[in-house]
């Protein structure tokens, strides 16, 4: 269970099937980029001791999102500046999820459902809490998407952290009336309404692909959905919302699951450990499917799998209106989180640590 264990079945599947097909250029780039990562692919700098006495080659990272073994500090720097931006009050987890037969849909359309999914989701729960008997205010939203279980199954679903405060158009501040937040069968109405319209909307004028079938086979498909309950849960409530964003924070970048949790035996077979499961029935693959089914969440480039709405937002009548009463706090600017430790190299004969050039951190390289 080494670090680099899911780039190593990459590198060996380049190796033996070199002319393998994606069916998306995201994809192809994502498969390049896991397998040479920190291969000398992406680049190499030399780190030396302060006396210059050892000298040591370190290839650079791919820095993709999905990329297992480079994205520990991108998490840290993003988990920072979100607890930067979160309000000093209460906060509610709410997860919104779509039934299992609608999960072929994301398949075939996964900038179009994320989207529409992202949509619905904010919509009911400001629609809600602009009402007046459950909070009467805009809070502040910190929503993830996720398409994958714990068994890295197709499984699309929003993350949302809510602030239990809001702000109204007036600047002044007002908590959530009730104890519950929202009404649990009342996010879920609207929440299924809401994303079911936009759907149908789409098979009448023929936006779907012909794999899921006609427009009106699908649009009287979708129309049964109304009669079934969503599977939309209310967390209990949270004293700070640190909690939900350092889970948010594990997915945000470094793929659906953790090297630690892919083993691969000495007949080629992947063993892959799903968390809270059962460690002696691990999942088996081989290590094409494996590989497929690790690629099939990559999202569309350029694609944002994480939103901020209301107070959260990066800019708005809100957000005004927020640093005028409840500024962030100033962030200082630092190269690593005050959490992150970096682990460091020292010279074995003078003792003193092998440092890279300002230039490979990122900043601006000195002058030829």
């Amino acid at each position: 269970m080494k670090k680099d264990s899911i780039q190593r079945l990459f590198q060996q599947e380049a190796e033996i099937n070199s002319e393998r097909r994606f069916y998306s250029r995201a994809l192809r780039r994502a498969f390049d980029a896991i397998k040479g990562c920190r291969s000398g692919a992406f680049g190499k700098h030399i780190a030396s001791c302060e006396k210059g006495c050892t000298h040591e080659m370190r290839y650079h990272s791919c820095h993709h999102r999905f990329c297992a073994q480079c994205n520990a500090l991108p998490n840290a720097r993003w988990l920072e500046e979100q607890e930067n931006r979160l309000l000093q009050c209460d906060h509610r987890h709410i997860i919104f999820t779509i039934p299992s037969e609608l999960r072929i849909y994301w398949c075939y359309h996964k900038e179009e459902v994320t989207n529409d999914l992202f949509y619905a989701a904010k919509e009911a729960i400001i629609r809600l809490c602009r009402k007046k008997r459950y909070m009467g205010a805009l809070p502040g939203l910190l929503m993830a998407f996720h398409s994958w279980s714990r068994t890295l199954a197709i499984h699309p679903h929003i993350h949302c952290l809510v602030s239990v405060e809001g702000i109204t158009e007036a600047g002044e501040w007002r908590s959530a009336v009730r104890d519950c937040f929202l009404p649990w069968k009342l996010v879920m109405e609207t929440f299924r309404t809401l994303l079911l319209r936009r759907w149908i909307r789409r098979a009448r004028a023929g936006g779907w692909s012909e794999v899921l079938g006609d427009g009106a086979t699908i649009a009287r498909d979708l129309k049964r959905q109304h009669q079934r309950d969503w599977h939309v849960k209310v967390c209990s409530q949270y004293r700070h919302g640190r909690g939900v964003a350092s889970y948010l924070a594990k997915y945000m970048r470094g793929g659906p699951c953790h090297a630690s949790q892919v083993v691969e035996t000495e007949t080629g077979q992947v063993n892959f450990y799903p968390k809270q499961g059962n460690p002696k029935a691990p999942g088996r693959y081989t290590r094409e499917s494996f590989i497929d089914r690790y690629l099939e969440h990559v999202p569309p480039h350029r694609l944002r799998v994480v939103r901020r709405y209301g107070v959260y937002a990066s800019q708005g009548e809100a957000v005004r209106l927020r640093e005028v009463s409840r500024p962030r706090p100033v962030r200082q600017k630092r190269a690593l989180p005050k959490w992150f430790v970096l682990p460091e190299k020292c010279c074995s004969e003078c003792g003193g640590v092998l440092k890279s050039p300002a230039h490979a951190w990122g900043e601006a390289a000195p002058p030829r």
